[in-house]
């Protein structure tokens, strides 16, 4: 039985990898064998052509790839950085309402980004009005929602009640405010947990597509993910060579963050 459970597991992993290898054989292919068609998971030919293509007439491939960047980076500083303080008070402090306010946190998290669309969009209109301050149309329309996202605040408070209050209270008898409890004691404990949600929120944020779609309109300020899209369609030939070039960071930062996610998802223990 653990035979062919493992057979099982082995064919179900090579499924899994089967759509990147097949990107990667079709990113070094020339035009002519991509409209051969079929699945071709090594080349005839070598070719280099596609990534000639995408540095010397697609270079607007790096302006969005600069756009994902920029984005992303910015929603995880803000994830890490709110989620962290906000962790920290549902997790350690007292305060009117506090458990309340957390199901409202997880309550969001269940909620598509279908649902909360028109009402984004409706917020960010009336700021406009009240303020002048445009978000629509912005890269601020994706990072507004993203950086105040739950999920963070949600995974690193799960870590952080793992902490044993007897450190935390003998921290206090020593004289220690919550500002140097925070910063000597948990932020070193959650690094783990940090790590995760740093690499989740760039694997999610990464292949943002709807909500780019729906709240910019302008196509310079489209991030990589929705650029794809377009040349798949309109230029096929460099869709490949763009697509294993996308995928290239997510593979990188997984690959360095493997142990760190593992670690930080497990919500550790105290030893």
């Amino acid at each position: 039985m653990k035979r062919i459970l493992k057979v099982f597991m082995i064919l179900l992993a090579m499924l899994s990898i089967l759509p990147i290898v097949s990107t990667l054989a079709a990113a070094f292919m020339d035009l002519t064998q991509l409209n051969d068609g079929g699945l071709l998971l090594i080349p005839k030919r070598f070719s280099l052509d596609q990534f000639y293509q995408i540095v010397f007439f697609k270079s607007q491939f790096f302006e969005y790839f600069t756009n994902s960047i920029k984005v992303v980076g910015v929603i995880i500083f803000g994830q890490v950085f709110l989620g962290v303080i906000s962790a920290y008070a549902f997790a350690k402090m007292k305060f009117p309402g506090k458990d309340l306010l957390f199901l409202a946190y997880i309550l969001v998290i269940l909620l598509p980004f279908q649902v909360t669309m028109v009402q984004n969009y409706l917020i960010f209109d009336e700021i406009r009005q009240l303020t002048g301050f445009e978000i629509l149309n912005t890269h601020w329309a994706l990072i507004f929602p993203g950086v105040f996202h739950s999920f963070g605040v949600f995974l690193l408070r799960q870590f952080i009640v793992g902490i044993p209050n007897e450190i935390i209270e003998a921290a206090r008898i020593d004289g220690a405010g919550d500002f140097k409890i925070f910063f000597r004691i948990v932020l070193p404990t959650v690094k783990p947990a940090v790590y995760a949600l740093i690499i989740l929120t760039f694997i999610d944020y990464w292949n943002i597509v709807e909500q780019a779609t729906a709240f910019i309109k302008d196509a310079e300020l489209q991030p990589l993910s929705v650029f794809l899209e377009s040349i798949y369609h309109g230029d096929f030939g460099v869709f490949y060579a763009g697509a294993l070039l996308y995928i290239v960071p997510a593979v990188i930062i997984i690959y360095k963050g493997e142990k760190y996610l593992s670690e930080g998802l497990s919500l550790g223990e105290m030893k």
